[in-house]
């Protein structure tokens, strides 16, 4: 249990730093370092290692709020460290590991092995990068070579846990024909324009308001490498739905969650007509256009855009031609 915020480290010879207690937030394994995709948006990330999202362009003030909502928690804390409600590595390779003995699915549990792999080096990683900032915080604007040298040492190591991580992590690429992939990728472009509007719905029988706001994202699930990131569907029940070239994930946690393969789900678009009546769309959806159901889910999204939505639900159907 941590209990210090920081603790005074031997570095090098002749040099201690204290290096904080506190959860080092990066996009360690996300994206390779120094790379800025995704059109250099920031990346986010959930209270679980190797699991977030990468902040999108958008006029939506709901959507900022959200995303500044998701960043504070991020902000060091002496009360979320003590109770243990910061990310940490050990934890999760904890959970990892006990979700493996109960494991059954062989697709889930190779995703689940490579999310072990992936978070031992994500732990030697992250350790790396609190002593790098240590070594900051020590020479402050006072730089000499020996400090600068000491560094280089640390960074070194840090770049070459980057390449390890990269080798085994579950890559989406080698785990589907190149004709899937490829339909795959056309499906995420069509996803990201379907994010990117404006407002997003979802109709919830077990709500009092019925339709609540929800936002879609380009993510990424379990340090699971994708070279255009991942869709992130999110609901009003705290799952995470993500869309992969042959599977769908309906994410609970980090390690409770289903494998669903995308061919058995039914995802179909409508447009909703102006003259319809409109007691369902109240002054709560204003001006919904369309809609997307997914059955199996028991989910049904509305939007105030049309083409996008069509344009998506298409995409999907080609790529399930290709499973």
């Amino acid at each position: 249990m941590k209990i210090l915020p920081y603790k005074r480290l031997k570095v090098a010879d002749k040099l201690r730093v204290k290096v904080s207690n506190h959860f080092h937030y990066s996009d360690f394994g996300v994206r390779d370092s120094g790379e800025m995709r995704y059109n250099g948006r920031r990346y986010v990330a959930s209270e679980t290692p190797g699991t977030g999202f990468v902040e999108r362009e958008s006029e939506s003030h709901s959507y900022h709020e959200f995303v500044r909502q998701q960043l504070a928690k991020q902000q060091p804390s002496y009360l979320r460290m003590v109770l243990g409600k910061e990310p940490d590595y050990a934890r999760e390779i904890k959970r990892v590991n006990e979700a493996l003995a109960t494991c059954e699915n062989g697709q889930k549990r190779e995703m689940l092995e490579c999310y072990l792999n992936a978070l031992g080096v994500g732990l030697s990683e992250e350790k790396l990068q609190r002593v790098v900032r240590g070594i900051k915080d020590k020479m402050g604007h006072h730089s000499n070579k020996f400090y600068v040298s000491v560094l280089s040492h640390y960074k070194h190591k840090i770049n070459q846990y980057e390449h390890d991580v990269a080798s085994v992590e579950y890559d989406l690429k080698h785990h589907c024909s190149p004709e899937t992939y490829e339909a795959y990728l056309a499906m995420v472009d069509a996803f990201k324009r379907v994010a990117s509007c404006r407002r997003i719905w979802q109709y919830d029988g077990d709500s009092k308001e019925h339709y609540l706001q929800v936002f879609f994202d380009m993510g990424v699930f379990d340090f699971i490498r994708s070279e255009s990131f991942i869709p992130l569907i999110r609901d009003t029940h705290g799952r995470s739905i993500y869309l992969l070239p042959d599977s769908v994930i309906v994410a609970r946690s980090s390690v409770d969650f289903d494998l669903l393969p995308l061919k058995t789900l039914t995802i179909v678009s409508q447009e909703l007509a102006i003259e319809e009546p409109v007691d369902v769309l109240s002054s709560r959806l204003g001006d919904a256009a369309s809609m997307i159901r997914i059955p199996e889910l028991g989910l049904s999204f509305y939007f105030n855009h049309v083409h996008a939505i069509v344009d998506f639900v298409e995409a999907v159907d080609k790529l399930k031609e290709t499973l």
